[in-house]
């Protein structure tokens, strides 16, 4: 009898020999050009970093699992697009087939094989796909009187009960064999596990069961599809003291280069069980300290603590274990034996701007949690790809990144998080592996546990939670005024009137427009607001414009305060106000800068709280460096599209740090990192570059913000930032940015406010009504009322939609 059990959590080994190819690919090769000398081909693949093409000239195939192919240099199939090529420049005819480096899985165009008859260049797209859930398992296999006829037979729902049954995912077999028999297992489409080429054999009668996921120490790691198939590591040396278990490895094979960079040769895992409810798992590399998450942005949480453990917890609710080689490991709750985190079934590979580690997920486990994205549904699906890269991207763009960063790891580079055949997936860009695994076991014990390690959310304002009116157009204080004294005389609830950049001169930071909101007729409006119990808050952008007769700008170059690009000047970007550069958060004196800003606006006219925006960091124009035209206005005038079209001469310098071999898939394209955001090769006080502390801009703004809001009012401060991490809630409050006048809108508003719950940053909400395009009445009151519901209620939008409170 054979037990298999069909996981969607591996993908499965295809047979790797040329005579007997299977593999799901359909799609055959293109040709390019005609003509010339030999066979050239151009091979597209992201699910392989360094394929082999195995290849027949004449009566002959190269030896298994055939030669390595290199990346392109053809301009009009880049490598960076997942191109590669490979000539054979005696040829005039060829057959050949593609493989995953190791001959694991195979592309042989559906068992046709690839078959070119002529010279000239072809390329093949090749799509390699793995178990699904869902799919029925067969067994192919050999009692003695040969092979079963591809695909073998389908197997059956397991009989058995407990650990074996069908409810655990176990299909079961009977090969009526008396004697031995040779075993591999499909999926009835041409995706195989064959034991890493082994095959199983079992050699006496006997009930068996096989996992589907190799667990045999193998001479590479398992692979699944869109993923590096790597060496793996294995354990040199163990040791545990005070709570802490130390494990050094060493990668099993010699480091080779591949499009991802070198593997790492050497790492240490560090395990932290100091704690009853969590467990660290952190992996750096050996030889080289690499940049990490600051302990200093979670000084309200116990990862913010000193991390030199007194002692080991004394009655842990998990348990946590490793193998030797390849290295895995393990995290199981205790009280009901559940698998929390399983690093086995997808390659852990550590490069230096190329980080792969996953955990395995059982077939009916809901996923919650990554962003920040919109989305329709609050559950991660099966295929989902979540990418972390704060960006200025509008909410209204559904399933793509947007201004926020939370992997719920302290983890702060780019990266894609993939729930996957079984898996979840983190390939990121950098840094280090740094895992905090709590073990609930409810929904409500994994916030707690989570927030205990980032800190807790703050408690907000009391007037906060009431109704708040903005939007960009309130173009003079009168303007304000009215929109107050309008739900006034309409009996309808108001506690907060916002202004959006309209306020500023020129929408530069910490001033007044002396035409349209003069200090007078300010300071005036805000007596008038607290009298009457209502809240002001202004908006703040981080950008400052480049501009001598602005204090902000001249006071920050004396204090060396600005961010700074790769030839040690100011970094120029674009935003509102045209050139801008932009404030280091990172620098020990922004407290004292930004405070001293903040300050002298606050006794032009005290506001009540604040706003803080555009801080991903948004910026208008993309470049390494970025200068000043001769003879060219900037910014432009008119228009939103017309102001945000970049006016400064930018230029790139092809580095490492904007042009990382593994491209995330931001916005759902490969996008460029430095896209609508500063270039990442620009650097920070302490030599930090905008590469590691990219997604962090936003939370450093927030921290020295909400510290001046407090010690400046003497009172529990309100801050609503646009950009967070983990810990933002600690700090601020969140809205999910520019949505727009949509019923889509609208429902997808509810997912992403629950998820933030999970975030730790529970006081947010969407703007109601929506703030892009024009709403309606039964979308404006719907949307009210569905509003009246979020943690942070308010109307607003932009400057070229039609009004939309409550009394219009």
């Amino acid at each position: 009898m054979t037990l298999f059990k069909s996981r969607p959590t591996a993908l499965l080994a295809c047979v790797a020999l040329a005579s007997n190819l299977l593999s799901s690919v359909t799609m055959a090769q293109t040709t390019v050009s005609s003509g010339g000398t030999g066979v050239h081909l151009l091979f597209r693949t992201d699910k392989w970093v360094t394929p082999n093409i195995h290849y027949k000239t004449g009566s002959s195939w190269t030896t298994s699992p055939g030669v390595a192919m290199v990346a392109s240099n053809n301009s009009a199939y880049p490598p960076n697009d997942g191109w590669f090529q490979f000539d054979v420049s005696s040829a005039t005819s060829l057959e050949f087939v593609f493989n995953d480096g190791v001959g694991v899985v195979w592309d042989n165009n559906n068992n046709a094989n690839y078959k070119v008859s002529a010279a000239g260049t072809y390329s093949v797209v090749s799509k390699v796909s793995g178990f699904k859930t869902g799919d029925l398992p067969y067994i192919h296999f050999n009692a003695g009187s040969g092979w079963t006829t591809v695909p073998g037979y389908a197997m059956s729902s397991s009989t058995y009960a407990g650990k074996f049954s069908a409810a655990n995912g176990w299909y079961q077999y009977d090969t009526s064999s008396t004697s031995s028999v040779e075993i591999t297992f499909d999926d009835g489409n041409g995706i195989w596990d064959s034991n890493l080429n082994a095959n199983y054999i079992r050699t006496s009668p006997g009930t068996y069961a096989f996992v589907n996921q190799n667990t045999a120490t193998p001479t590479s790691s398992p692979s699944v599809k869109g993923y590096v198939n790597g060496p793996g590591y294995a354990v040199t040396s163990a040791s545990e003291d005070a709570g802490v278990l130390t494990i050094n490895l060493a990668v099993n094979a010699a480091p080779t280069s591949t499009p991802y960079g070198t593997d790492l040769s050497a790492l240490v895992v560090t395990v932290t069980k100091t704690e009853s409810d969590s467990v660290r798992v952190k992996i750096v590399d050996k030889s080289n300290k690499r940049w990490e998450v600051p302990k200093s942005l979670f000084t309200a949480g116990t990862l913010g603590t000193d991390s030199t453990a007194k002692s080991a917890a004394t009655d842990p609710l998990y348990s946590f274990n490793y193998t030797q080689n390849l290295f895995t490991f393990k995290v199981v709750r205790k009280s009901d034996g559940y698998t929390l985190f399983d690093s086995s079934g997808i390659s852990l590979v550590v490069k230096d701007q190329y980080l792969q580690v996953a955990t395995a997920l059982d077939s009916d486990l809901s996923v919650y949690g990554i962003g920040e994205s919109t989305r329709d549904k609050f559950k991660m699906a099966s295929g989902d790809k979540q990418t972390l890269w704060a960006r200025d991207q509008g909410s209204a763009s559904a399933n793509v990144n947007t201004y926020g960063s939370h992997p719920t790891a302290a983890k702060q580079h780019g990266m894609d998080v993939t729930m996957d055949s079984g898996h979840l997936v983190y390939q990121t860009i950098g840094g280090v592996l740094d895992f905090n695994i709590v073990v609930g076991p409810t929904p409500a014990n994994v916030v707690k546990q989570y927030t205990k390690l980032i800190g807790r959310p703050k408690l907000m304002p009391y007037w906060s939670y009431g109704f708040h009116q903005c939007r960009w157009g309130y173009g003079s204080t009168d303007a304000l005024r009215n929109v107050v004294n309008k739900y006034k005389s309409s009996n309808l609830p108001l506690d907060v009137i916002w202004a959006d950049i309209d306020y500023m001169k020129n929408y530069h930071d910490f001033t007044l427009d002396p035409v349209n909101f003069p200090q007078a007729k300010m300071t005036a409006f805000m007596d008038e607001i607290h009298a009457s119990g209502h809240k002001f808050v202004p908006i703040i952008d981080p950008g400052i414009p480049d501009d001598t007769n602005d204090y902000a700008y001249t006071k920050g170059l004396s204090m060396d305060i600005f961010i700074k690009d790769t030839r040690g000047k100011p970094y120029l970007g674009q935003v509102w106000p045209g050139p801008t550069v932009f404030p280091d958060f990172f620098h020990p004196d922004a407290k004292a800068y930004w405070g001293e800003q903040i300050t002298l606006m606050y006794k032009s006219y005290n506001f009540d709280g604040l706003w803080i925006d555009m801080n991903e960091l948004a910026n208008f124009c993309p470049g390494t460096t970025c200068v000043r035209q001769s003879g060219v206005t900037c910014p432009n005038t008119g228009s939103i599209s017309a102001i945000t079209t970049c006016c400064l001469s930018c230029s790139g310098d092809g580095n490492k740090y904007d042009n990382p071999p593994f491209a995330i898939n931001n916005v759902n394209s490969r996008d460029a990192i430095y896209n609508k955001g500063i270039s990442t090769s620009a650097l920070q006080y302490g030599n930090i570059r905008q590469y590691d502390a990219h997604n962090l801009y936003g939370i450093t703004e927030s921290i020295v913000t909400n510290a001046v809001q407090e010690e400046l009012a003497n009172k529990r401060s309100f801050v609503l930032s646009r950009s967070t991490f983990p810990g933002s809630g600690v700090h601020v409050a969140h809205w999910t940015g520019d949505n727009a006048a949509t019923w889509n809108d609208l429902r997808w508003s509810i997912p992403t406010i629950l998820k933030f719950g999970l975030f730790g940053i529970p006081m947010v909400g969407a703007d109601i009504c929506g703030f892009s395009g024009a709403s309606n009445m039964e979308l404006c009151a719907r949307w009210t009322a569905l509003g009246s519901f979020y943690p942070f209620a308010r109307n607003h939008n932009n400057l070229e939609a039609p009004d939309q409170e409550t009394y219009v």
